[in-house]
């Protein structure tokens, strides 16, 4: 154990941990104490460290891990302190830093954060719409009901919004990126009811009918 009463603060935690195969970076993981305090009591830099009576306290953790005396520690830094000044609490002293406290957020950070959830939101809005509202189909063709035609098909075209089923007559119709759908549907003589019915994901069902009557 490095107890030399000849030595310096310095001398006491440099060669301890040596002893101990330690670096400052271990020492500050294992006494929780930022290395740039124990950096600055290894270079004997006192006006860096905070408050005497938490230094008091570093250097008990200090002895504790290193497995030395206290007292030897505490008293290598008052001997050292009565030669040069050094800062006592006051009403005016503020706490040690904590690199583990959490850090105040900046404006800039906050305005940012408030964006990404308004986007956030506005996206949950937009994705709830296409999978649970109520869905729209626009028929081009046939244009209007009870159409009459003296042809034995007619061909079938509306729009609907991309990714919502489209079915006529129970037959799935698949439409392109932009919702348009075709189909050539054969007519039997007399009235030819057409059902087009469209349904969104997790949302309503509508239905459309239209009727067109085929004489020859």
């Amino acid at each position: 154990m490095v107890n030399n009463q000849s030595k310096n603060l310095s001398e006491l935690i440099t060669e301890t941990l040596q002893l101990r195969n330690l670096d400052v970076k271990k020492l500050s993981e294992l006494t929780d104490i930022p290395v740039y305090y124990l950096t600055a009591l290894i270079e004997g830099e006192f006006s860096k460290l905070p408050a005497t009576p938490y230094v008091r306290g570093y250097l008990i953790k200090i002895a504790q891990i290193l497995r030395i005396d206290g007292n030897v520690l505490l008293r290598a830094y008052k001997q050292e302190i009565l030669l040069r000044p050094i800062k006592t609490s006051g009403s005016q002293d503020k706490l040690p830093s904590n690199r583990y406290a959490l850090k105040p957020l900046h404006r800039k950070t906050i305005i940012i954060a408030g964006i990404i959830l308004i986007l956030a939101v506005i996206f949950f809005v937009w994705r709830t719409d296409n999978l649970l509202g109520t869905p729209q189909i626009e028929i081009i063709s046939p244009a209007a009901d009870n159409l009459i035609v003296n042809t034995s098909s007619i061909k079938l075209s509306g729009k609907v919004k991309p990714g919502d089923k489209l079915t006529i007559n129970n037959e799935e119709i698949l439409a392109d990126k932009t919702g348009h759908f075709e189909k050539d549907f054969s007519l039997q003589q007399g009235i030819n009811t057409i059902e087009f019915r469209v349904k969104r994901f997790l949302g309503k069902e509508v239905k459309v009918f239209r009727q067109v009557i085929y004489q020859p």
